[in-house]
């Protein structure tokens, strides 16, 4: 609405309903143009287009504190201005542009991985689990931190992540994969909150940058499983305990290594998982037969145990952790080759099969939801409880007449040795 703007008339306007607003031009001044809104706010603006064309509409001020006239005058030399070239709005743009790139220079790496780590465990719509924040944790002050963390994030160009990655691809294949998928996370992360200009990692470069390696195969023979089992004998009993419960449980390794006294009930048999401490966020139960009790036996602490205290680590450090030092250990005793500790959780889900265990109750004992369809799972709420405590005792009976029959056969030899 186009009219003769006084200060009687505009005191004379009633508010617009609450949402709403009401714009005015000024007869007087083409391009002049006052907006009231619902809460009582009135501001002055032009409203025109720049010499290349584009709609523009600069702010001048608020009524009353600038007058009609002021208003007016302004709104002329505004006009003159963007006649000539001139685009406000676009040079306040530019200038807000710059204030953020000068603050965010001095911002660093390591800081900016820090504040996307804390940004994303506080998201309650998609918080990451505990597993993979301490997966993440571990990856950026590993493998980003050490190379990059000092230097401001705005400085850092794609020559430097994509080399980060390179590097790791030549030592690590598999770390390449999880370091390129871990960086490429929190670059789109910062580039959607302008911390960087633009993506600096390619969208799709994993299969070219760090392609993940082929599944591993590998599964342990009767054998083998025995060699690594007696190997652990020479091991401290918490790091014993720690590998023949991977035997027998069948279990991920931060499992057993981060097991509380509060999770296990040995009169019960019985070991609950938390969903919290899965990977899959799936809690689930596993027996606990007379070896691996015979294990937990040799770490339970004395006295009454706190449902907190871990098993197998250093209370005041976390759980247990050293793994490539006591694999290394192993492999000498062993003699055993080319495996490793999540192999023994497929040898175990290979022998649950060839012992006639279902494949359904399989998959549930080692935890997986593969083979079942979205629309399955959540219409078929079962657990298999009673299943994985049925398959994982069928498993850990094998596992024992292997060492029982072995435990037979020394004294034998011993005893022919003799003669």
């Amino acid at each position: 609405m186009q009219s003769d703007l006084t200060d009687a008339y505009l005191q004379s306007l009633p508010l617009p309903d609450e949402g709403a607003r009401l714009e005015l031009r000024d007869s007087r001044v083409p391009g002049l143009v006052l907006r009231m809104t619902s809460a009582g706010t009135v501001t002055w603006s032009v409203r025109t287009r720049t010499k290349d064309g584009k709609q523009t509409r600069p702010k001048l001020g608020t009524w009353p504190a600038l007058s009609i006239a002021a208003a007016r005058r302004a709104a002329l030399k505004a006009l003159g201005s963007i006649e000539t070239g001139a685009d406000p709005v676009g040079e306040k743009r530019e200038v807000r542009a710059a204030r953020k790139v000068k603050v965010a220079a001095g911002v660093t790496v390591a800081k900016r991985l820090a504040e996307w780590q804390g940004s994303r465990l506080a998201d309650p719509a998609a918080a990451w689990s505990d597993r993979y924040a301490a997966e993440v944790s571990r990856i950026a002050a590993r493998e980003i931190v050490p190379k990059l963390g000092a230097r401001a994030l705005v400085d850092t160009t794609r020559a430097d992540w994509t080399g980060l990655v390179a590097a790791k691809r030549k030592t690590a294949p598999a770390m390449a994969s999880a370091l390129y998928r871990v960086a490429a996370s929190f670059l789109g992360y910062a580039e959607a909150n302008g911390w960087i200009a633009a993506p600096l990692l390619p969208r799709k470069g994993m299969a070219t940058l760090a392609p993940p390696p082929a599944a591993r195969e590998r599964v342990l023979t009767d054998a083998e499983l025995l060699a690594v089992w007696k190997a652990a004998d020479r091991e401290a009993p918490r790091l014993r305990a720690f590998v023949r419960l991977l035997i027998l449980t069948a279990a991920r390794e931060l499992e057993v290594a981060d097991m509380t006294a509060g999770e296990v009930d040995r009169d019960a048999g019985r070991w609950t998982v938390s969903g919290a401490r899965t990977k899959n966020g799936v809690p689930y139960t596993v027996p606990l037969a007379g070896l691996a009790l015979r294990e937990l036996a040799a770490v339970w602490p004395n006295g009454e145990a706190e449902p907190a205290h871990l098993l197998l680590g250093r209370n005041e450090g976390g759980g247990f952790r050293g793994f490539s030092k006591l694999k290394a250990r192993l492999d000498a005793a062993s003699k055993v080759k080319g495996w490793r500790f999540h192999d023994l959780r497929r040898t175990a889900r290979t022998g649950m099969t060839r012992l006639g265990v279902p494949r359904d109750h399989a998959e549930a004992a080692i935890n997986h939801l593969s083979g079942r369809s979205k629309l399955e799972r959540l219409y078929d709420r079962h657990d298999f409880a009673p299943e994985v405590i049925a398959a994982l005792a069928r498993w850990q009976g094998h596992v024992a007449g292997l060492v029982g029959a072995a435990a037979e056969l020394v004294p034998l030899a011993e005893r022919r040795a003799a003669k």
